[in-house]
């Protein structure tokens, strides 16, 4: 067991990492679920979003805790851009300006590199491997993602039918608003990307985003754009309000209170207990 991950187990959790293949890639996720003892009796699995580490560990692991503490079991897994960013960190072969994943990212994209591709497959193939294994069920699968991590839950969500409960922290929804991409925001690859052009494929899915009102990092109103534009949507189909929460906190720049992070999680978790 890996030293990162002992803390989980000090704490009662039991820890697996396993390995999913997904063509020719290989990818190391790692699920901990309470001591049977603590386990719900029919517990609800939550993806949680990380990067070149998982999100079962601080300082992201806030969805983790919430999920585990009322029986829940959670996954996580490394991203591929998250892990060669943060590689070519360590060996001096990238200069860190702002954010080096991010930067690696718009990288990607600019080289026509979909780095999108590859999470969202990696991501069904752990999903599925938890399935498999009796760690979930399809309908009690929650998804959730922290700032750019939010992003990846949302477009996990449009490309998987089983995924129907998903949260954004403070979500990145339109890349061209980050620093990172202040040279590349006008090219059309970029601007593609915003999440509002997805979302056709999110109606009918019940999803939770919070924002400080004043987050400049990611932006708010791209933020506020996306949910208009989800409700939108849903209207046209016959969906209520009800699918979305959207919550605008006093929360400063690119934060989110503990209490914001409590009640997002709360919803979360009773819509998927309501579901089945």
């Amino acid at each position: 067991m890996l030293e990162q991950y002992a803390a989980l187990n000090e704490r009662g959790l039991e820890c697996e990492e396993f390995i999913v293949p997904v063509g020719n890639r290989k990818v190391s996720a790692m699920i901990a679920s309470p001591a049977a003892k603590d386990l719900h009796p029919d517990p609800v699995l939550l993806l949680s979003i990380g990067g070149q580490d998982t999100h079962l560990i601080p300082p992201n692991d806030q969805p983790a805790k919430y999920f585990w503490e009322r029986g829940h079991r959670v996954v996580s897994f490394k991203i591929p851009f998250e892990v060669v960013a943060q590689d070519a960190l360590k060996i001096g072969t990238a200069a860190r300006i702002y954010n080096i994943a991010i930067e690696t990212l718009c990288d990607r994209i600019i080289s026509d590199i979909d780095p999108f591709t590859d999470f969202i497959e990696d991501a069904k193939a752990v999903i599925k491997t938890c399935i498999d294994r009796k760690w979930a069920r399809p309908g009690r699968i929650v998804v959730t993602g922290i700032s750019r991590f939010g992003y990846l839950a949302f477009r996990l969500m449009a490309s998987d039918n089983q995924l129907n409960i998903g949260g954004g922290f403070a979500p990145v929804t339109d890349w061209s608003e980050l620093i990172e991409f202040k040279e590349q925001k006008h090219l059309k690859k970029v601007t593609d990307l915003k999440i509002s052009l997805f979302t056709e494929k999110l109606t009918g899915k019940k999803i939770y985003m919070a924002i400080g009102n004043h987050d400049d990092r990611v932006s708010t109103l791209k933020c506020c754009q996306f949910f208009l534009d989800l409700n939108q949507e849903n209207e046209k189909l016959g969906f209520d309000r009800s699918y979305v929460d959207f919550l605008c906190t006093p929360d400063p720049q690119h934060t989110l209170s503990d209490e914001c992070y409590t009640k997002g999680l709360e919803i979360l978790l009773n819509w998927a207990i309501a579901k089945t």
